[in-house]
């Protein structure tokens, strides 16, 4: 049980300091209604979750590598660089096959359709979820935090 706490904790922390994983689950977010917004089908819900859970997983993986190497290794160093620059591709290598992924399940006639019924038929619903996209960018800018 207390690993299920760590893990939740070390998720929690990443969003709270990683400004990108910020960005990524606002993406997610918005996917995820979009999803609901054209009804898309299982096998393609399975696909935008798979995606949704390697990026998030890879930002997780990459913060923790930036934070092991940042301690062992304060000062700048050559492998610390290449082993940080490789993490930091692997979250960019999912971040771009997801985008792939969402375009050919998003892009489509049907659900370009779809969503522009949504919009007609739930115009109220619509600029509310339009508003959220103010939220979300406070989210995803994080608040300063003090210097000590």
């Amino acid at each position: 049980m207390k690993s299920f706490v760590f893990a939740f904790r070390g998720i929690a922390r990443t969003i709270r300091n990683e400004r990108n994983m910020r960005i990524h689950l606002c993406f997610a977010l918005y996917v995820i209604l979009a999803g609901a917004v054209t009804r898309i089908t299982v096998s393609e819900w399975t696909a935008v979750l798979i995606c949704i859970g390697m990026v998030t997983a890879l930002e997780c993986i990459n913060t923790s590598v930036e934070n092991l190497c940042d301690t062992v290794s304060p000062e700048k160093s050559e492998g610390i660089r290449i082993t940080k620059d490789a993490a930091a591709g692997a979250v960019l290598c999912a971040a771009v096959f997801s985008a792939v992924v969402g375009s050919i399940v998003f892009f489509n006639e049907k659900r370009i359709e779809a969503a522009v019924g949504f919009l007609r038929e739930h115009t109220a619903l619509s600029i509310l979820i339009i508003l959220t996209l103010i939220p979300s960018g406070m989210f995803v800018k994080g608040r300063k935090r003090e210097r000590i």
